[in-house]
Formats: structure tokens, C-alpha cells, sequence
């Protein structure tokens, strides 16, 4: 089976003439809707005839899942069979149709079915948001036996590994909040009064859903904003960043670059691609809850990284490791992939192409791991608190280690300062034992993780990584696994959504001034002025500010308009009275104030607010006249 869905404002069809000798009856010639309907354009093939009530069945979970993810009622299904080469007999075809009727409407879905062996004319209006069109196939010849009732099954692509995927829908574990003075408490019977944020988070992880009905409103901003949007050349959850967004990314990578050198990292990059046959690379597989992208080369299969994992302890196994050098710090930039599932992709909280900061801390023993998890926990509320964004955060940790280290766990919930959500696992379904998560709760009460770290106890000896002790002997170490701001993507995810908050709460939406692409623009109220704007940008872009000069034969009022558009923090007016008295007439965002200051006071402020971040060019050209609309209206 072949299907194609749109999700449609409205949908109608006209019954020509018939395309095959024995079409089927109809008393209805056409057909015509103006409600929102989901549009399932479903080609039956021959191998539905070797299973045509599982066929049926699995088309029709399909049909179910996609309105569940887009929240819609009314289905259209509709025979096309262009969708394949290789068709199933008609009487079959139509008896699947059928089938999927049957099954739809006994889950209380107003459904119309379109007339079987017709050439027809129709008209559909696709709704144009993330879900709104996919494409389905199924071969029941190639499936495994049927899951259990109740049990949800993991699709795999070819050579696939989901193992470590199916062991944590399997694990059980147990929710708590525990409190910064070491009380614990189950999450169902915790008094969440002031801490409405943890209760809607709380409830996202125990519901354990995440499909999607409708984008994200960092969607819209993103793209209105000109920081990313999508790239139809390229699969689902790949993104292309212009270079208003392409500023952003690189000033959030160098200041978490120069966090991590503070910290004492040595800075790696590794491979994109890895062999599945290594042996230490498919054990740990097993082990990493997470869904890959497959690369065939040749005969071979290879899978494109999701962390940065693989290559820095196939580095740190080739390495002449002393105790003097623990703990070992390193540190890489990681451009990744994870091929999450098409109902659950949203934007930048969950894409499947994303750059990760990743950290990996070589650490002899449990007691190294906890001081070293302690110094982390400071550059971590250091890194969360610059995004000026709203967090809750989460530990999960197994059994054992919670009753061993109670001491510990206290700490580590007392210096985060408030409730925190504890998931317990009874056994370790995965390589780490103790594992903490920042998140970041949206406006549509789902939330993503942004700052992670684990306790890795496996995979020093998977991978036969070694250092040598005091008395000489080579040992196994522990490894910390940490990002410390999360992925790129989900910071702008995070920081797009907090201010999409903030303006409900009647407060201006912005960015953090050190990551927003553009912090000064500078409005010359004729061409007269240009001149001597960029030459106050020459000064800006010395003293590390980025600045864009409206070039253009517009009105001032347009041209502010078009800087608000965009955020812009500081826009500054610049005209014969601004030159002769050396002042900028300068509107503030974050305050809606507007004042007058001296270039050098302009310096002086944006400076110390962003003096604990790298200085980051502005990539484009700093005239407006000279940079081509990408994606948006100015």
C-alpha cells in the first residue's frame, strides 16, 4: 500500500467517466466540502493480497495516527492508483478501501469514500503546516509477527538498529519531585502551587507523547525573523540557516566554545559517518535510545552520528592516558543527525539535522564523576541563565545509585534552588546511570531538553579506553557526558518560545542582545547621511557590535518599522542635528525608551552587557541595499 495525505481546507471531486470495466456503483456523481478534512489518496499493491486484513488494519492505524497528530475528524478516502507500479488486483484494492472505511467510522471518524474505478476531476486546498503532507507505504510481506495489543512497535529503516530504543519503551521507572531540602515527593500528590511551569512539564514526560498537531509558534518567528527555515531540497527536519540566522548559530557556538576552553577542554573534530560492523561502535548502538540515518557506501552501511560520542572514544581508545591529566576534557562543535519520527518533527525542538556542543569528561571513579558533575552543574546554570530563558530541570537516575549516593543527589537539587522532576529506574536500560535535564516548557505545554549530562559507566571498557594509575596499571575510567547549552537548534527553540511568551504577558519579544544577529541598525534620514553612518558602524564593528545601516530611499518612520520587524535592539535615527551635536537619537527594545546618547555611551552599554561573550562578525554585507530578502518582508 501507497498513500499520500493532505491535510486540507476543503476538498471536492467530480465523478468523468469510468476507468475500469466493473467500477463501482455510485448514485453520487460529486462531492463537496467546505470543513477542514484529512485526504488520503491510497494506492492498494499486490502485496496486500498476501495479508489483506492486516493490510487493512495497519492502513487504517496510519489514517487514525496522522488525524490524531493534526486533530482532525473528517476523512476522505480516496482510490489513486498512480501512487504505484505495481497494483493490486481492482476487486482487492477495493476491498481494502472498504475495510479502511469500516475500521475508520468504528472509531467515531466521519469518513467519505471516494468512488472505486472512476476517472475523476478534484479540487483540494492543503493547509501548508509541517503535517499537512506525507506519504506512507507498507509492505505486510516484510513485517515481523504483530506486536502485542497495547504495544506500540518501533519502525526501523533498513539496517536499523532500535534496540536501545525498544529497552527504554520497556523500562520502569517511577516520577517524583524532589525538593532543594531533600524531600521527595510522588509527582501525582506534590503541591505544584507556584511551579505551574514543572506541573505542565511533569505531565508531558510522564504522558511520554510527543506527536505533533500543530507548528510551534518558534516556527513563525524563525522564519519571519529570517533565522532559519526549511529546506524542501533536502529531508524533513533539515534546515538551512541565511546568514541573519547563520550569525546567530555562530555566536552561540563561539560563546559556548570559550566556556568549555575556561573549563579546560581540548577542542577535537571528528568524522560524520561510522562503520555499523565496528564492534564497539554496534554494542554501543544497542545502548543509545536513538533513531539513525543510514549511509550506504558501496556494500556497506554506515550511520551519520548523533552525538559526538563515537569519535571522541575511538580517539580517547588510541590515546596515552595519565591519572595526572584526569579529569580529561574533550570538546567538539558536532554537526548530527537522528531520524526522529515524521509524527514528532516540530521545528527546532525536535528536527532530525541539529549542531551539538558535546563534552565528554574522562573521569577515574564515582567520586571523581560527582566533583567534576558539581563543576558542570555551575557552567550549565552560567550557560542557561545567558539565554534568559524560564527552565525546569530533571534528573533521572537508577535505583541503585539514588540509595548509594543520596548525599549526592541532595547537593546537586540544592544548588538548582527549586523542585526538581526525579524519574527512577529500577534497572539500567541504557550506558548511564544518573542523567540531568534542562528543559524548556512552550507554548503549546511540550517541552525540550536544551543542557544535558550523564554518568557513562559502560563505555570506558567498550571501547577499551584506558588510563594509567599511580602505580602504573592501566584502568577503565567513567565518562561524563555533557552539553552544556543543548543543540543550537533547540537553543533558538528556547529562546524563540520564551519570547513568544513574553509577549502574551504584554511584554516586547527579543533576543538575548549577544546572539541577536544584528544589535545596532543605523537609520540615515537621507542619502546625505549614509557617509557618515558608516563611519559610526566602523567604530561599532571595532568595538565588536554588529550593525546594519539603512541604505535605502524610504521614509524614517518605514525604515523603523522595518528594524522593529526584525527585533532590532538598538535603532538609532542619525540626521544634520544627530552630526552637529555627535549625539544618536537611539530607541531602546528591550525598554521602548528613546534617548539621546554618544556613540561611545552606545559602545560602553551594549559592551558591558555581552562582555562575557566572544565578539562575532556580522556575515553579510552591513548596507541593507546590498542584502538580498530571503525569506522575509522588509
Amino acid at each position: 500500500m501507497r498513500m499520500l495525505q493532505i491535510h486540507s481546507d476543503g476538498f471536492s471531486f467530480e465523478v468523468k467517466r469510468k476507468a475500469i470495466k466493473n467500477a463501482e456503483e455510485t448514485e453520487s456523481k460529486n462531492y463537496s466540502t467546505d470543513a477542514s478534512c484529512l485526504v488520503n489518496f491510497i494506492a492498494s499493491e499486490a502485496s496486500d493480497e498476501t495479508d489483506l486484513e492486516r493490510a487493512s488494519q495497519l492502513t487504517a492505524d496510519m489514517i487514525d495516527s496522522a488525524a490524531q497528530e493534526v486533530s482532525e475528524k473528517n476523512i476522505v478516502v480516496y482510490p489513486w492508483v498512480h501512487l504505484t507500479e505495481r497494483p493490486s488486483q481492482p476487486s482487492v484494492a477495493l476491498k481494502l478501501l472498504k475495510n479502511v472505511e469500516r475500521i475508520l467510522k468504528e472509531r467515531d471518524y466521519t469518513v467519505y469514500r471516494v468512488p472505486f474505478g472512476w476517472y475523476k476531476a478534484f479540487t483540494i486546498h492543503c493547509k501548508g503546516h509541517p503535517l499537512a503532507e506525507r506519504s506512507k507505504t507498507l509492505d505486510v510481506t516484510t513485517l515481523k509477527e504483530k506486536p502485542k495489543e497495547g504495544v506500540r512497535e518501533q519502525e526501523a529503516a533498513p539496517g536499523e538498529d532500535l534496540t536501545a530504543l525498544k529497552a527504554e519503551e520497556k523500562a520502569s521507572s517511577r516520577f517524583y519531585i524532589m525538593e532543594p531540602d531533600g524531600k521527595l515527593t510522588d509527582h501525582d500528590k506534590f503541591d505544584y502551587t507556584g511551579y505551574e511551569e514543572l506541573r505542565i512539564y511533569v505531565k508531558y514526560e510522564t504522558a511520554k507523547d510527543r506527536t505533533v498537531s500543530e507548528p510551534p509558534p518558534h516556527i513563525e518567528l524563525m522564519k519571519n525573523l529570517e533565522l532559519v527555515d526549511y529546506e524542501p531540497g533536502s529531508d524533513a527536519g533539515n534546515f538551512r540557516w541565511p546568514p541573519r540566522g547563520f550569525t546567530l548559530k555562530r555566536a552561540i557556538e563561539e560563546r559556548v566554545t570559550a566556556e568549555m576552553l575556561d573549563y579546560g577542554a581540548h577542542m577535537v573534530q571528528t568524522p560524520l559517518i561510522y562503520d555499523y560492523a565496528h564492534p564497539a561502535l554496534k554494542s554501543y548502538m544497542q545502548r543509545f535510545p536513538s533513531r539513525q540515518y543510514i549511509v550506504r557506501s558501496g556494500e556497506q552501511n554506515y550511520f551519520a552520528r548523533f552525538a559526538a560520542c563515537f569519535g571522541q572514544f575511538l580517539l580517547a581508545s588510541q590515546s596515552l592516558i595519565s591519572y595526572k591529566q584526569l579529569p580529561l576534557k574533550l570538546f567538539e562543535i558536532a554537526p548530527s543527525y537522528r531520524r526522529e519520527q515524521s509524527g514528532e518533527l516540530a521545528g527546532m525542538r525536535r528536527p532530525r539535522a541539529f549542531t551539538m556542543p558535546d563534552i565528554h569528561e574522562i573521569v577515574s571513579d564515582f567520586a571523581m564523576a560527582k566533583e567534576s558533575s558539581m563543576k558542570q552543574l555551575r557552567f550549565i546554570k552560567k550557560l542557561m541563565d545567558e539565554l534568559e530563558v524560564d527552565y525546569e530541570v530533571a534528573f533521572r537516575v537508577l535505583r541503585s545509585f539514588l540509595d548509594e549516593n543520596r548525599d549526592f543527589i541532595n547537593a546537586v537539587v540544592k544548588f538548582i534552588g527549586k523542585p526538581v522532576m526525579l524519574e527512577v529506574f529500577e534497572e539500567r536500560y541504557a550506558y548511564f546511570v544518573f542523567k540531568g535535564e534542562w528543559n524548556v516548557v512552550d507554548d503549546q505545554q511540550k517541552s525540550a531538553c536544551l543542557a544535558t549530562m550523564q554518568i557513562d559507566v559502560e563505555n570506558g571498557e567498550r571501547f577499551n579506553i584506558v588510563y594509567v594509575d599511580e602505580r602504573g596499571k592501566e584502568k577503565h575510567p567513567l565518562i561524563m557526558h555533557t552539553s552544556p547549552s543543548g543543540s543550537v537548534e533547540r537553543v533558538l527553540y528556547g529562546v524563540l518560545e520564551q519570547a513568544h511568551k513574553d509577549k502574551k504577558r504584554g511584554k516586547k519579544p527579543k533576543l538575548p542582545l549577544w546572539m541577536t544577529p544584528v544589535q545596532v541598525r543605523l537609520l540615515p534620514v537621507d542619502d546625505g547621511m549614509i557617509e557618515y553612518c558608516m563611519g559610526i558602524g566602523e567604530e561599532l564593528m571595532k568595538a565588536g557590535i554588529r550593525y546594519e545601516v539603512d541604505d535605502r530611499t524610504l521614509t524614517v518612520g518605514k525604515k523603523v518599522r522595518a528594524a522593529e520587524k526584525l527585533w532590532i535592539p538598538y535603532i538609532c535615527v542619525v540626521g544634520e542635528n544627530e552630526k552637529a551635536n555627535g549625539i544618536l537619537t537611539v530607541r531602546k527594545r528591550e525598554t521602548g525608551e528613546q534617548t539621546e546618547m554618544k556613540v561611545s555611551e552606545l559602545v560602553k552599554e551594549i559592551s558591558t552587557k555581552t562582555a562575557f561573550a566572544p565578539k562575532q562578525r556580522l556575515l553579510m554585507p552591513s548596507l541593507i541595499s546590498k542584502q538580498p530578502i530571503f525569506s522575509r518582508e522588509v
